[in-house]
């Protein structure tokens, strides 16, 4: 309810507001205040004193003061800017290169270049026209009408002056008026229904993830009250920003840090080359907020190819001089407040949001992309590390845990864990200590030096209401916020803090700055006492060297197990505080329980479900098929999230009839049905998987992919025992990732590929001088042609199936298009094996063949050789290496190219359109179909791809027999004996909703009809007012009232009005067969039509009966 009127709630969550006198010791939260204008109010807290009953009085504050909101600069229109003359004046405008050689010539030079551009950009962008009246769904036809209406309301007031309010003319004119008034209010509210059904309609997914994003809560602007700090009450502007200011950047503690006794040897650190910050560029979203200079991420982006040796030269000079130049120092700060904070008077209810200079942003970036690969590369890092990490995850850390607890009541012990809050975190980054700790990992001098110069002398202005300050540098920046170097420095500085390897008697793991430790041991004292003694100690020790501080009063401590006496024991000291165990603590967003019981998470889960479906029922006008996959992507994750750590698949029945509600809402609102259809049918209507098949899929999905991890991976430790406590039977609480494995096929998984998520050198080359994967057929076989006639060696590579089995080839012809060489692999089952990754395996043997061309000349020059792929998927793949399925295949290819460019051979990669009659593409094509047969002649393994698509039909066909065995949707059942089939999907995919709310009556046989009213008392009979019965296929077929209409339903239908089925859209192309035709789903347009003229299938009910539909 409350979330449905946009009411938030004012207390803190949990705050338990009524203490019953006849039951002490419990409290329940049964007081809420809640309001729709949160960003109002000041404070909000319990009113202990002077109470005269078991439920405390609420005190709130608000603030009424009038504030005006920031005014905000004219926007540019981007997509409008003239790119290529806004880099031609650049280049001119910079003149010649000079060598940089000195930190002020630098300087000067990044200011030049940042105030050139902004000035070349606003010369040849144009602003958006925007103002604070204009809406982007006012019609010419509208302002036609506002005209009208003043023009009247005009008349009327001059009548008024003439002649009086209560003349029959002025009365008269005020009618006239008015009525043209409502015409337009009218026209006014059908225009934005129109504008937004054109936004999702017309532009795709792009508007409507666009329109998903309007589901997420605003950020709540509203001024800033005077802030309370001690004892003074700030209410200037300047006073509150250095408040904030003081708040966010925190004096910390000096270091005592002693130099490292053992130094490794410098790890290597080549210069920067143009392609590593391509990549980067590439990689780096181009709509960021851009820092105060203004040019997002996108001007660097269309500027790239005219600057991107002045750019190159800029970033190599300030890494050679060991200085982040200064004017990428600053940042922008926006003040934010935190939600649901019971005091807004305080400066620690509020966060702030560091806005940084795109270009500088990009520079860190590639520093950031190098210090990853290093650390994954030499192993710098300790494996209990899960954040800013490629290849980790929370949910991995939340397994490691997860085993580790399992173990330890396997052997009826007691897991004692305790979560630390680090204060500052970022910004309370010492760089000495930094600098300590990097020097340890063997980082060399020069990036450690430019990473110093990167933390030194920052600076800012900081910004709320209308109010922003002037540039002042920050005394205790620490690592800037937002910069994307931020994250891999920070998990350099606590390394030493977190690594403690994970063992039978306890662990640790962290992410990012989330750090937890646990113990095990035989009694929660036994866990306390180790914890007091040696873990404590240790932490402290730590802060002390590093200069950082914890804060206590958010470090949560609990006791996980089951033994009722166990759970709240004991308390340890830290700091000179005392923490006590709680019986839940939140860890990287699962709520932990004593007894791992869950329900507190669940409920949480369901919380947060809850609100983000009934935001997506606010998005009006979608089609069927657009909320379907803003539920698939909005809602459903937030109910999955980490469900291998919480959920059984083969239990948890408790949990999933809690779950479903969560699913069953946004069901009915999809499809347009009414309440009463189970919610079986409606899974089946939206082809969208029960709770139960969606979470037992998403583990086994999990799992596969964790098996693709390498063996060095920490995971490992978890999932190997996990495999062995799968066939355990007793009587112990049961391990979710040990029961989710019960559903799978080791053995398959053990052959699985393996996907290393280490990064590829950021300074590589590329191997190949060109991959061309073209623009259109006609240009691709041009390219082609010439690439042929100009190569030494040309190979044409290809892959096809044949009965379920998949076969590559290359061949190469000589100057009468005669096969000269030629190989043909073996792939192997489809169930294993994808076309696209054949495809990469043949270019992978094509490059050998080249070796093997080449090496038969005698001449030692260097050669060009081109290889002709009709695949542009594996060339693009090539292109652009990523860490997912045929990864082992495409750094094959790269490590060959590699090595064929150290041998002098310049390879090309050639896209060449298939069936375009190319003699040396066909020569392959028929090699490769004779190569589609049982058997495998390549050394690579199965892919994950394939197994997630035998997982997801594995558990389509659990889907199809358990709603076989449902004696739910009955009607259903009896017109479409194919469901669940995916053709149902576009069956409703783009109906309006009125339509959706027509044919899911038809459908589901829930339903406006006599027969359903009856059940539902509102109707004494099931009679038509022909006198039948009142049916579907009675209305649709037989109704002689309806003989009218019908004969342009029979006239449209054809052949399919000889069975209903045919009428609703039942496929007929197999279980779960292509979409309809063309032919078929006007057939079902015509039935919507007939149905819609019959008034058959809206409410007839009487006055004072329940509607039981949607409300449509």
């Amino acid at each position: 309810m409350s979330l449905g009127h946009h009411l938030h709630t004012c207390l803190p969550r949990g705050t338990a507001t009524f203490w019953p006198l006849n039951d002490p010791g419990k409290s329940t939260t049964i007081d809420q205040t809640v309001s729709d204008r949160p960003d109002m109010l000041i404070k909000c807290h319990l009113y202990h004193e002077n109470y005269g009953s078991d439920h405390r009085a609420t005190y709130s504050e608000w603030s009424l003061r009038p504030y005006r909101k920031p005014t905000t600069k004219l926007r540019k229109a981007y997509e409008r800017a003239d790119w290529d003359r806004i880099g031609a004046e650049v280049l001119l405008r910079m003149g010649p290169w000079k060598e940089i050689k000195t930190r002020p010539a630098l300087d000067e030079a990044v200011e030049r270049l940042t105030e050139i551009t902004i000035s070349a950009v606003e010369n040849h962008t144009p602003n958006r026209r925007l103002s604070p009246y204009s809406k982007r769904w006012f019609t010419p036809d509208l302002k036609a009408q506002q005209s009208e209406v003043n023009h009247v309301r005009r008349k009327w007031q001059e009548s008024c002056a003439e002649h009086g309010r209560h003349h029959t003319q002025s009365e008269t004119l005020f009618e006239e008026m008015q009525e043209k008034r409502r015409t337009w209010t009218r026209t006014i509210e059908k225009a934005k229904r129109l504008y937004w059904k054109q936004f999702l309609d017309g532009a795709g997914e792009g508007k409507l993830w666009k329109a998903a994003t309007y589901m997420k809560p605003r950020e709540t602007w509203g001024g800033i009250p005077a802030l309370q700090v001690e004892s003074n009450e700030l209410a200037e502007n300047e006073e509150k920003a250095q408040a904030f200011l003081d708040t966010f950047f925190p004096k910390m503690n000096e270091p005592d840090e002693d130099p490292p006794v053992q130094v490794p040897p410098e790890l290597p650190w080549p210069p920067i080359t143009e392609l590593e910050i391509h990549r980067a560029l590439k990689a780096t979203k181009g709509s960021t907020a851009p820092g105060e200079d203004g040019l997002p991420a996108l001007v660097w982006k269309h500027l790239w190819q005219p600057l991107r040796q002045l750019i190159t030269r800029i970033f190599t000079a300030s890494i050679k001089l060991g200085h982040h130049p200064r004017r990428w120092r600053g940042a922008k700060i926006v003040v934010l407040r935190k939600p649901g904070k019971p005091d807004y008077s305080v400066p620690g209810a509020y966060r702030p949001i560091s806005l940084l200079n795109t270009l500088g942003k990009l520079l860190e970036t590639v520093v950031a992309r190098r210090l990853s690969y290093l650390a994954e590369k030499h192993g710098l890092l300790p494996d209990t590390q899960f954040g800013g990490r490629p290849g980790r995850t929370t949910e991995q850390a939340l397994l490691v845990l997860s085993n580790a607890i399992d173990r330890a009541w396997y052997k009826c012990k007691v897991v004692t864990l305790i979560a630390f809050d680090l204060k500052g975190a970022f910004n309370g980054v010492n760089k000495t200590s930094l600098d300590s700790r990097l020097h340890a990992k063997g980082i060399p001098a020069t990036a450690r030096k430019w990473i110093a110069s990167f933390m030194s002398d920052r600076f800012a202005s900081i910004g709320f209401d209308d109010f922003r300050t002037e540039i002042a540098p920050l005394l205790n920046a620490g690592l800037a916020q937002g910069s994307p170097l931020s994250p891999i420095l920070f998990i350099f500085f606590n390394s030493d803090l977190v690594d403690q390897p994970v063992t039978s008697q306890g662990g640790a793991s962290a992410f990012i700055d989330d750090y937890f430790r646990w113990r095990v041991g035989h009694s929660a004292e036994e866990n306390l006492a180790n914890i007091q003694s040696e873990d404590i100690p240790r932490i402290e020790e730590w802060a002390r060297r590093t200069g950082s501080s914890f804060a206590t009063e958010k470090t949560e401590l609990i006791h996980l197990t089951r033994r009722k006496g166990e759970q709240l024991q004991g308390e340890v000291v830290m700091n000179g505080n005392t923490i006590e165990p709680s019986s839940k603590a939140k860890l990287l967003g699962v709520i932990f329980d004593h007894e791992l019981r869950w329900k507190e998470h669940v409920q949480q889960a369901i919380k947060r479900a809850t609100k983000v479906a009934i935001a997506l029922a606010g998005l009006r006008h979608l089609r069927p098929e657009q909320m379907r996959q803003i539920y698939q992507a909005c809602v459903a994750p937030v109910v999955d999230y980490a469900s291998t750590v919480w959920h059984d698949p083969l239990r948890d029945k408790t949990h999933l009839r809690h779950l479903n509600t969560v699913q069953r809402v946004p069901l009915i609102r999809i499809l347009s049905a009414f309440r009463t259809v189970a919610t079986t049918t409606l899974e089946v209507e939206a082809h969208v998987l029960p709770t139960h098949l969606r979470l037992r899929h998403r583990a086994q999905r999990t799992i596969a992919k964790l098996h693709t991890l390498p063996r060095s991976h920490p995971i490992w430790n978890a999932l190997l025992r996990a495999q062995r406590r799968r066939n355990n039977i007793g009587t112990s609480p049961r391990f979710p990732l040990a029961e989710a494995l019960k559903t799978m096929n080791l053995e398959r998984l053990d052959e699985l590929e393996t996907i290393d998520p280490s990064p590829l050198p950021p300074w590589r080359a590329e191997p190949f001088t060109v991959i061309d994967v073209g623009s259109d057929r006609e240009t691709a076989v041009e390219r082609a042609e010439a690439a042929r006639s100009t190569s030494d060696i040309v190979v044409y590579s290809d892959a096809s199936g044949r009965e379920s089995h998949l076969g590559a080839a290359v061949v190469t012809l000589d100057d009468n298009l005669q096969v000269v060489e030629s190989k043909q692999i073996q792939v192997g089952p489809m169930d294993r094996w994808s076309v696209h990754v054949a495809e990469l395996i043949g270019i992978f043997y094509a490059i050998s063949m080249v070796f093997m061309l080449a090496h038969q000349g005698s001449t030692n020059r260097q050669k060009q050789a081109t290889i002709l792929c009709d695949s542009r998927s594996a060339l693009q793949a090539t292109q652009n290496p990523r860490n997912k399925s045929g990864q082992r295949i495409v750094y094959a290819i790269l490590q060959a190219a590699t090595e064929a460019q150290a041998a002098g051979i310049a390879l090309r990669l050639q896209w060449v359109p298939g069936h375009c009659d190319n003699p040396g593409n066909d020569a392959a094509d028929r090699l490769a179909k004779d190569a589609a047969c049982p058997g495998k002649t390549h050394p690579f393994r199965p892919l994950l791809s394939r197994e997630s698509a035998r997982l997801r039909g594995n558990i389509l066909d659990q889907w199809e027999q358990e709603w076989r065995s449902s004696n739910k949707g009955g009607h259903l059942r009896k017109i479409d004996s194919a469901l669940p089939a995916n053709y149902t999907r576009r069956l409703y995919g783009s109906l309006p909703r009125n339509r959706a709310y027509l044919l899911t009556q038809l459908r589901t046989g829930h339903n406006w009809l006599s027969t359903y009213a009856k059940t539902f008392g509102f109707r004494d009979n099931d009679k038509c007012v022909c006198g039948a019965q009142e049916t579907v296929t009675h209305v649709l077929v037989d109704c002689p009232e309806l003989r009218g209409i019908r004969r342009k339903l029979r006239s449209e239908a054809g052949d399919a009005f000889g069975s209903v089925s045919s009428l609703l859209g039942v496929s007929t192309d197999g279980k779960r067969g292509k979409p309809d035709t063309v032919a078929r789903a006007r057939t079902v347009q015509a039935v919507l039509d007939f149905a819609e003229a019959s008034q058959r299938f809206w409410s007839r009910a009487p006055r004072g009966q329940p509607n039981i539909g949607n409300g449509n």
